[in-house]
């Protein structure tokens, strides 16, 4: 079998094992002889007669086998070769600086070329395995370093870096981006590649706005960070003599300026691209790689396979604890009673140690996402520690993740019970149990929130119950003292939106009843003038003067009715379709009074009289329909309130809390509240601001707060 040592030199430490030896054989013979001059050769028989000499060899084999042990373990043994791929993964960075004499310009100290030196230096302190490459440009472009990891022949480039490394002077950025590009980067791949330029951004017409393009449709993303005062700093320069001057052109002090409008058009132009003006403040990019170009996807740059063994310390330190273990609990009387017990106690160590085993790959699946398997091995530890409180607190994680409230309230509930029932109680697993149940309600309350306001204010309730019990067992608990404001605010939001639904299903109640008084008020002058028209008929009265009083009245009342039934928008409301019957019954018997057949009219009208009748009623039927559901509600819901909050409130308030634990992984997930929480948080605050604004001068007595 194949094996090897990590560290083969600990096994040097295996002299002492001998030493040892000699050490326990020099101290059997001392304590004899003192034994003997003690007491003398006859007493010491009976002296020693409880006395084992094999069970203290035993004690001392026990020991040296612990030592030859622990000698192992640290020697770290391994065995079972297991073929391992290493990959390294990265993008092609090149870092593109500015050598031109307006670098020397002092706003940023000493200059803007030896500031921006120090800044690609810090940021290869930061760099986690990206290919990287120098070139400097002025009038012409110089490639330093190719693309490398090899991060100190890239220092050592960057050091020897001046104004006098380009022989040419000027400013030509978009010659120095088609260079580098072209003659630099792999032509091949089109992805996870960056430029850092690095410039006072003053070009001399080389077209840098259509290089930035060309470069952007190649999948390069350009970073240009800008150095300089806007307003203008004159160019410090220093002779051979050492003497220091500023640059001067005709007679005139030339002036450096930072053109920041020409970098961040060019950034634009290419995907994922940034501008950052530094100006004359810190340059920090190593920040800048950070959160833009350590966080980009990255290629696989090389691949390496390589065998290494399993190592195994862990048999041989278990071997020597257990030897370490048996020896102290090993007496030297003639006495097995202690050996006997810890065989019993190792036995059922074992069990717990497979218990402990399912929970941490539980937490593993919980970490990775995979909250089925996590789920099963949870349950599966359970069967082994059936009154533990971490099993049931993790379940509920699980079950939180999957959005499943209602059981995830369960496993919680009996998380935070169990944790008071063990010995001693973990209040902190309790708190946390508590606050996490807080937001399963909280959750349910957000979802009731736009469709049973009721429901809401019940769920919003018990999140703010289950917060205050957390705070009870833990007052430092700081998610629970933020989620229980939330909550507060979230309750006094919905409890407001309550009361303008409340308001309006009373305007809806009072309009009914007006429009069912109308109604009945309609249906009564139809009948009268069916009854009119009857008695016309039988009167045998057709004079265009009744005949034009009875049409007139007729349009006045299905004029009214046309009104009322335009109150209910609603087509499918059926008593807007009984109204719009009777309107057609109403509109045939001013037809029919047109005609003089009085009769006919009289049968419409009398019709059109039971149609409105029926409205009446359907809509008086509705109202009280409603008024006996918002009775109901209101009676249940003072029925529920007792055993819901009150009771809970008491019981809890006699907890005291206890010492805290550790907490398992994952469980941060489920102590976050939803992402509106500080929407309402600042709205409250902007409500507060505008009320303290209109408040007026005088004091006035104002409602109390929820």
């Amino acid at each position: 079998m194949n094996g090897t040592w990590y560290h083969l030199s600990i096994l040097h430490a295996l002299w002492l094992l001998p030493v040892f030896c000699a050490l326990f054989a020099y101290a059997a013979w001392k304590r004899r002889l003192a034994l003997k001059a003690f007491t003398g050769t006859a007493l010491l028989d009976k002296l020693t007669a409880t006395y084992s000499s094999r069970k203290r060899l035993l004690k001392h084999i026990l020991f040296l086998l612990a030592v030859l042990f622990l000698i192992l373990a640290m020697a770290r043994p391994a065995w079972n070769p297991v073929p391992q791929t290493v990959r390294r993964e990265g993008r092609d960075v090149i870092f593109l600086l500015d050598v031109s004499r307006s670098m020397l310009a002092d706003d940023l100290k000493p200059n803007r070329l030896e500031r921006a030196k120090l800044a690609i230096d810090d940021c290869l302190e930061v760099l986690q395995g990206d290919r990287v490459a120098l070139a400097v440009f002025a009038g012409n472009t110089v490639v330093r370093c190719p693309l490398t990891q090899d991060y100190g022949f890239f220092r050592m480039m960057l050091a020897d870096v001046s104004t006098d490394t380009v022989s040419r002077g000027g400013t030509l950025i978009g010659d120095a981006l088609r260079k580098v590009a072209r003659d630099i980067f792999d032509q091949q791949e089109r992805q996870y590649k960056d430029i850092v330029l690095i410039t006072d951004g003053e070009d001399h017409e080389s077209f840098p706005l259509e290089a930035a393009k060309r470069i952007g449709e190649a999948g390069i993303r350009l970073i240009a960070v800008g150095l300089g005062d806007e307003s203008g700093t004159p160019i410090v320069i220093t002779d051979e003599s050492g003497r220091r001057d500023v640059l001067k052109y005709k007679g005139e002090i030339v002036r450096s300026r930072l053109d920041s409008d020409t970098l961040r058009t060019m950034v634009n132009a290419t995907p994922g691209g940034r501008y950052l003006p530094v100006a004359t403040g810190n340059i920090e990019l190593d920040k800048v790689y950070q959160n833009l170009i350590a966080t980009a996807a990255k290629r696989e740059l090389e691949s390496q396979t390589l065998e290494r063994f399993e190592e195994k310390f862990q048999i041989f330190l278990a071997l020597c604890l257990i030897c370490l273990a048996l020896e102290s609990a090993l007496s030297e009387r003639k006495s097995l009673r202690k050996l006997a017990v810890l065989l019993l106690g190792i036995c059922s160590l074992s069990e717990a140690s497979q218990a402990g085993k399912l929970l941490k790959s539980g937490n593993q699946a919980l970490s990775a996402g995979n909250y089925e398997e996590a789920l099963s091995k949870y349950q599966q530890a359970a069967l082994e520690e059936p009154e533990s409180p971490y099993l049931y607190f993790n379940q509920g994680l699980v079950y939180f993740q999957q959005e499943d409230y209602t059981k995830a309230t369960e496993h919680f509930q009996q998380a935070a019970d169990k944790a008071k029932e063990i010995n001693p109680p973990d209040m902190e697993l309790g708190a946390r149990a508590k606050l996490a149940n807080g937001n399963c309600f909280f959750k349910e309350c957000k979802r009731q929130q736009d469709s049973d306001l009721k429901k809401a204010v019940e769920a919003c309730e018990k999140s703010i119950v289950n917060y205050q019990d957390a705070l009870r067992m833990n007052p430092k608990l700081p998610a629970a003292k933020k989620n229980l404001q939330v909550a507060r605010l979230t309750y006094k939001k919905i409890m407001n939106d309550l009361k303008e639904q409340l308001k309006e299903q009373q305007k809806q109640q009072q309009q009914a009843k007006e429009q069912a008084e109308k109604l009945e008020k309609l249906e009564q002058q139809q009948q009268q003038a069916s009854e009119q028209s009857g008695k016309a008929d039988k009167d045998g009265d057709q004079t265009a003067q009744t005949q034009q009083k009875l049409l007139e009245e007729q349009q006045q009342i299905s004029e009214e009715t046309r009104k009322l039934a335009k109150e209910r928008p609603e087509q499918q409301d059926p008593v807007r379709q009984k109204m719009d019957e009777a309107a057609e019954q109403q509109k045939q018997a001013e037809e029919a009074l047109d005609q003089q057949q009085l009769k006919e009219a009289s049968e419409k009208q009398k019709e059109a009289a039971k149609l409105l009748k029926e409205a009446r009623e359907q809509m008086q039927n509705k109202q009280q329909q409603q008024e006996k559901q918002q009775q109901q509600e209101a009676q249940d819901k003072q029925e529920q309130k007792p055993d819901d909050a009150s009771e809970k409130q008491t019981k809890q308030a006699q907890e005291t809390p206890e010492d805290s634990a550790k907490q398992q992984e994952k469980e941060q997930e489920a102590f976050n509240l939803s992402e509106d929480a500080s929407d309402i948080l600042d709205e409250e605050r902007k409500n507060q601001r505008e009320r303290r604004l209109q408040r007026p001068a005088e004091t006035r007595p104002v409602d109390k707060d929820w």
